[in-house]
C-alpha cells in the first residue's frame, strides 16, 4: 500500500506525463485567446452585436472545435504530436496522415488532448499557492476567507489540520495526474499509432527488404561457394598426381573467399545505407576470370559504348551474369559459357549461352531474383532450354 501511494511521486513517467499534459494546455490558449478577447466583444454587448449570452458563448465554443478541428487536419499537426506523444508518453510507434481517418484520429487525439491538458494545467496554476496557504495557516492564522476551506472551520477543525489538508492535495494531485496520463499513454496508439493497412504495409516493405538481402547473399556468396567447392573437389583428387594444379586451385580458393568476404560487407553495408558500392560492367573482366580459374571457359561479347549505361542498370548486368555463370558451373561442369552483351540506345541485352549438362538449372532463388530486379527496372529476364543448350536473356532498359 505505501509503495502504491509514493510511486507517483518516484516514477519518471509521472512528470514526462505532466510535461505533455502542460503542452495540451499551452496549445489550448491561442484558440481560447482568440474566442475569449476577440469574439466576446465583437458579439456580445456593448461594442459588439449585442447577442444573448448563450449565444455568445455558443459561438466562442464552435469557433474553439473548428479552430482544433482544421489544425488536427494538418499533416504536420500529426508528425508533431506523435513525436511529443513518442519523447514524452512512451508511444512505440507513430503513424502517418496519409489518409482521411488518419487525419480525423489525429484531431480526436488534439481534442482529448487540450481538454485533459487544459484541465490539469488550470489545477496545477491554482492548486500550489491553495497548498502554500493551508500549510501557512497554522504559523500565520489566516481567516477562512483567504483558505478557502469553511467546511473544516464548520467541523470545528483547527489551523494545525491545514498542512494535512495541503498535504492530501498533493497526493492526490500526483495521483490524478498519474492516472490522467496513463489513460492517454493507453490512448495515443489507437489514436496515433499505424493503422493496420500501414502495418500491413510496413510488414510487406519489411519482407521485401528481407528477400533482397537473401538475394543479394545468394547472388553474391552463393556464386564464390559454388567456385570453392569445385576448385576443392579438384584440388583433392589431383592432390598426389598433379601437386602444382592442387595449389593452384587451393590459390583460387583463398582468392575467392576473400571475394566471397568483400561481397558479405557490401550486402551487409546495404542495410546501412540505401546504396552501396556493388560492382558494375567494369568488373565484368574480373568476373570472367574467377569463372575462368574455377574451370568453367568463357567466352566475353561486349558490343556497344558502356559509358552510358547508368549505374544501376550495370549493377544488375553484374549480378545476372554471374548468377548465370554460377549455373553453369554447377550443372554444366568444366564446359564452356558463351557471354554476349549488347548496349543499344536505352536498353541493354545480356545473354548467357552454356551447355545443358546433367541437369537442368532450376528455378530458385537466382533465376527468379534476376527476373524481379529486372522488372524493377522496368525490362525482363527469361531462362530455359534450347536443344542442349540453356540460354539466360535479360533485358534492361534506361
Amino acid at each position: 500500500m505505501p509503495s502504491r501511494l509514493i510511486r507517483p511521486f518516484t516514477a519518471r513517467t509521472t512528470y514526462r506525463r505532466w510535461v505533455h499534459l502542460i503542452l495540451g494546455a499551452v496549445l489550448a490558449v491561442p484558440s481560447l485567446a482568440v474566442a475569449w478577447t476577440v469574439l466576446g466583444p465583437l458579439l456580445g454587448p456593448g461594442i459588439g452585436l449585442g447577442l444573448p449570452p448563450v449565444v455568445v458563448g455558443l459561438a466562442q465554443g464552435a469557433f474553439v472545435v473548428l479552430a482544433v478541428v482544421a489544425t488536427g487536419l494538418l499533416p504536420a499537426t500529426r508528425s508533431l504530436s506523435g513525436a511529443a506523444a513518442k519523447a514524452l508518453l512512451g508511444l512505440p510507434e507513430t503513424g502517418t496522415a496519409d489518409t482521411w481517418p488518419d487525419r480525423w484520429r489525429t484531431v480526436c487525439w488534439l481534442a482529448v488532448h487540450l481538454v485533459l491538458g487544459s484541465g490539469v494545467g488550470l489545477l496545477t496554476l491554482i492548486v500550489p499557492p491553495f497548498i502554500l496557504i493551508l500549510f501557512a495557516d497554522p504559523l500565520l492564522h489566516l481567516p477562512p476567507e483567504l483558505t478557502g476551506i469553511p467546511l473544516y472551520r464548520a467541523l470545528g477543525i483547527g489551523h494545525w489540520w491545514a498542512p494535512l489538508v495541503g498535504a492530501g492535495l498533493i497526493v492526490a494531485g500526483f495521483h490524478l495526474v498519474a492516472a490522467v496520463g496513463a489513460a492517454l499513454a493507453r490512448l495515443a496508439p489507437a489514436l496515433l499509432g499505424p493503422s493496420e493497412h500501414e502495418r500491413l504495409r510496413r510488414q510487406v516493405e519489411e519482407l521485401s527488404e528481407r528477400n533482397r538481402i537473401a538475394s543479394e547473399l545468394h547472388d553474391s556468396v552463393g556464386h564464390v561457394l559454388n567456385v570453392v567447392a569445385l576448385q576443392a573437389s579438384a584440388a583433392n583428387r589431383v592432390l598426389d598426381s598433379d601437386p602444382a594444379f592442387a595449389r593452384e586451385a587451393l590459390a583460387v580458393i583463398a582468392d575467392s573467399t576473400r571475394t566471397a568476404l568483400a561481397d558479405l560487407d557490401r550486402a551487409l553495408g546495404s542495410l546501412r545505407s540505401s546504396t552501396s558500392d556493388y560492382p558494375g560492367l567494369a568488373d565484368l573482366d574480373d568476373l570472367v576470370r574467377s569463372t575462368e580459374l574455377a574451370g568453367l571457359a568463357v567466352r566475353l561479347e561486349v558490343q556497344g559504348d558502356p559509358s552510358p549505361v547508368p549505374p544501376q542498370v550495370g549493377r544488375e548486368t553484374y549480378r545476372a551474369m554471374r548468377e548465370g555463370l554460377s549455373n553453369a558451373l554447377r550443372h554444366a561442369g568444366r564446359a564452356e559459357a558463351a557471354v554476349r552483351i549488347t548496349i543499344d540506345t536505352g536498353a541493354l541485352e545480356l545473354e548467357i549461352i552454356n551447355l545443358l549438362g546433367s541437369s537442368a538449372p532450376g528455378h530458385g532463388l537466382g533465376l527468379s531474383g534476376i527476373k524481379r530486379r529486372a522488372k524493377a527496372l522496368g525490362g525482363h529476364a527469361e531462362g530455359a532450354a534450347h536443344g542442349d543448350d540453356w540460354r539466360l536473356h535479360v533485358h534492361l532498359p534506361w
